[in-house]
């Protein structure tokens, strides 16, 4: 399957997307990092040629992901998972989901992007305040279990419950 001719169409760009985090749509953030990996390792035996003979079947891991947002609406979030807590204080407590987006307008050429970013618990906060016409801004970091894009997954997605 090969990428489609885009004639007249729009390419998904930052107003394509739609943020949700717990289920709430938000809009007043500004940037969003999210990566994930499978470390996969090459088996060596004995052979004049000492090229690999097997590879392992990998550890998965994600990244931290990476969320910047005005401090209005990052302080919003911060209360919503407070809320949810044993206590009414300790967001870092409480595990939600991030879900991304991308969608544009039915005449686009783009079939829609869904990356669902699973099992977050909040795991730190970022602030820099300086002289500026700018509105101030955090930087918050989560922690996940796993990554899921368009439904597919990086890792074996194999088991009965698609857990990895």
């Amino acid at each position: 399957m090969a990428d489609q001719i885009r004639v007249n169409g729009n390419a998904f760009s930052w107003g394509s997307i739609v943020l949700k985090l717990d289920g709430e749509r938000f809009y007043g953030f500004t940037g969003i990092t999210f990566a994930d990996k499978r470390e996969r390792v090459m088996g060596y035996g004995m052979g004049r040629h000492h090229a690999p003979r097997l590879r392992s079947r990998g550890k998965y891991s994600c990244d931290p992901v990476k969320l910047t947002g005005w401090k209005n609406s990052v302080q919003i979030f911060r209360l919503a998972l407070a809320s949810r807590s044993v206590n009414q204080l300790a967001y870092g407590d409480v595990e939600f989901q991030t879900l991304v987006q991308y969608v544009e307008a039915q005449n686009s050429n783009e079939t829609p992007m869904t990356v669902e970013i699973d099992r977050c618990v909040w795991t730190g906060n970022s602030s820099t305040d300086e002289e500026s016409a700018d509105p101030e801004k955090e930087e918050i970091e989560f922690s996940c279990f796993l990554i899921r894009r368009n439904g597919l997954t990086l890792y074996d997605s194999s088991a009965a419950d698609g857990s990895p």
